[in-house]
């Protein structure tokens, strides 16, 4: 009899929990009663303490951390933290030698020399050496290696024969001493540097070989390393402090932690909690509450506006190998609507540069104009009458999109645009890592939503990895439109090359033209991340380039509460009492 009695207690308890815990969920969302920020222990004392765990949180999942294979914005900012590069951009959008101590140009800028920091170690103890850097680079640009940035470096001497297997090493790398190697280009490239700041080519232990293999634990120079229970695919993430990082005192943090796949309405009540340390994935209503709490309010922080979306549509796949079908949905789409859903950070865009990225030029881009919409239409052979719902598009399109997320409500906006002229579309929605893993395979998807975050500030980021031909891949291909136009991609290399400002600018713009009016990507909104954080998390701020860049960020909390004591957090705990005093 006390077991059952303990069984039907123990119900009755569970139904209370989630009874409280629905209410709290709804009750919040309406009032927008906020708990208050947890304040720092020391806030007059600006000296960095160490020690802690910063916890993050995410909708989506990292896919994979292998630095060569980067294929996603998520698994980027803990790359970042687990691998430094040569080169890497500073908080004044700077680039500045890292692991490199200094660089030297020669051949008329053809040539970079790089010399490295003596002593610096990798997380399994080894020395970086020069032989480290060729071997990186090597291994992320083999042939077999399924880098969607590949293309980026081809400037490289040497990469069109490495790349097809002629050659069984890039001659443009040259190992000079323990620690000199020099990097030669076919021609003067003003791209080169910056995208050597990004990941892909970063230094990687000697344990990842010479050749790409899925099953390497990932092992770098950078402040933090990965644990070898540090990953559980599909639910977190944890890094932990390299204590053998080259920056003397760095990192101050213990380790990061990240979240994954959790809901926006989870991680707002973790925020509040003291679950959670930064809270980057609000809705609007959330946003709302947390700008309107002068509690709050000053602990808010807008990214930088670097991100476009948009719909991509597979060129090579029925309909949308018709430039007219193309045109037609870039035409129809009301931009506008799309940045209501979050107009806390989203603004309507038309082209693929962001307006904040140097080469933005707002005189060139797709605009929504239904009647130009219904006429490309006609003249791909799709007539459409509004009036009877008659004509359009004979069959229904597959659009794919994750949910619990912003494209699952954008989809249904394309839905109700593109039926308007004649284009039904089925919304497919999916986890995140089937997504990525979908839109970017050739001939998998029809139609899928699209992004792309900047990398580093320049007009190349959103054109060459998204629109040129040599960015189409078998696998994670960046180009998800498999589009390719020689033209564009002439334009693209003279650009690299071109070192008069004016001339470079008005190259770009002929590609974005060329880009907008073959329309692989209708292009819906530009998007920046506004991030809450604690009062306690001191020493960061949103990076202008990149995401969630937390190297040099400590905590400075005098407590932390968690589920692991057997508490309830405090929001639900006060709803809790409130229910149970209210019933004696």
């Amino acid at each position: 009899m006390r077991s059952i009695r303990r069984k039907g207690e123990a119900l009755a308890s569970l139904a209370l929990f989630v009874g409280a815990a629905s209410l709290l969920f709804n009750g919040a969302a309406c009032s927008g009663a906020l708990a208050p920020p947890i304040p720092a222990a020391h806030p007059d004392d600006p000296t960095p303490r160490r020690g802690g765990i910063l916890r993050l949180a995410s909708i989506g999942e990292a896919r994979r951390l292998d630095p060569a294979v980067l294929s996603d914005a998520l698994a980027a900012s803990a790359i970042r933290l687990m691998f430094d590069g040569l080169v890497d951009y500073d908080e004044e959008k700077r680039i500045v030698p890292v692991l490199a101590e200094r660089w030297e140009l020669a051949d008329e800028g053809a040539t970079y020399r790089f010399f490295l920091r003596q002593g610096i170690r990798f997380h399994d103890g080894e020395e970086l050496t020069a032989e480290d850097v060729r071997r990186s680079i090597e291994r992320a640009l083999h042939p077999r290696t399924p880098n969607p940035n590949a293309s980026l470096y081809d400037a490289l001497v040497g990469f069109d024969e490495y790349a097809t297997g002629a050659a069984p090493h890039l001659a443009g790398i040259t190992v000079e001493g323990r620690y000199v190697v020099s990097m030669r280009l076919k021609r003067p490239d003003a791209t080169f540097l910056p995208k050597l700041a990004l990941p892909p080519l970063r230094p990687v232990c000697r344990s990842a070989g010479e050749r790409y293999s899925d099953g390497w634990h990932p092992c770098g120079t950078g402040p933090f390393k990965l644990p070898l229970d540090g990953w559980a695919r599909g639910s977190s993430l944890t890094l932990v402090r390299h204590d053998g990082y080259f920056e003397r005192g760095l990192p101050y943090l213990d380790g990061v932690m990240w979240l994954y796949n959790m809901t926006q309405f989870t991680q707002r009540f973790k925020l509040e909690a003291g679950e959670l340390d930064i809270y980057r994935d609000a809705t609007q209503a959330e946003f709302s509450r947390f700008h309107a709490d002068p509690r709050w309010a000053s602990l808010g922080e807008a990214e930088a506006e670097t991100s476009v979306a948009g719909e991509g549509m597979n060129v090579r796949v029925a309909p949308f190998d018709n430039v007219e079908v193309r045109r037609a949905v870039a035409a129809a789409i009301d931009r506008d609507h799309y940045a209501a859903i979050k107009a806390s950070s989203l603004r309507p865009a038309y082209q693929p540069i962001p307006p904040s990225v140097p080469g933005y030029n707002p005189a060139i881009g797709q605009r929504h104009d239904h009647a130009a919409a219904l006429e490309h239409m006609r003249r791909a052979g799709f007539a459409y009458d509004p009036a009877t719902g008659k004509g359009g598009y004979p069959h229904v399109v597959t659009y794919w999109a994750y949910g619990n997320s912003l494209p699952e409500f954008t989809s249904q906006l394309l839905q109700q645009d593109l039926a308007t002229i004649g284009i039904r579309i089925r919304i497919h929605l999916v986890t995140f890592p089937a997504w990525l893993a979908a839109y970017k395979t050739p001939g998998k998807t029809q139609m899928h939503y699209a992004s792309q975050s900047q990398d580093f500030p320049d007009p190349s980021d959103f054109l060459e990895p998204l629109f040129s031909g040599k960015a189409i891949n078998a696998e994670d291909s960046n180009n998800s439109s498999f589009y390719a136009n020689p033209e564009l991609d002439e334009l693209l290399a003279k650009a690299r090359g071109e070192i008069d400002s004016t001339r470079r600018q008005r190259l770009y713009d002929e590609a974005t033209k060329i880009v907008c009016d073959d329309a692989p990507w209708a292009f819906t909104f530009y998007n920046h991340a506004y991030e809450i954080r604690q009062p306690y998390v001191r020493g960061y701020r949103p990076h202008p380039i990149f995401s969630m860049h937390v190297a040099r960020a400590w905590i400075d909390r005098a407590a932390s509460p968690s589920f692991a004591d057997g508490r309830t957090p405090p929001p639900l705990r006060r709803v809790l009492a409130s229910i149970i005093g209210g019933r004696r």
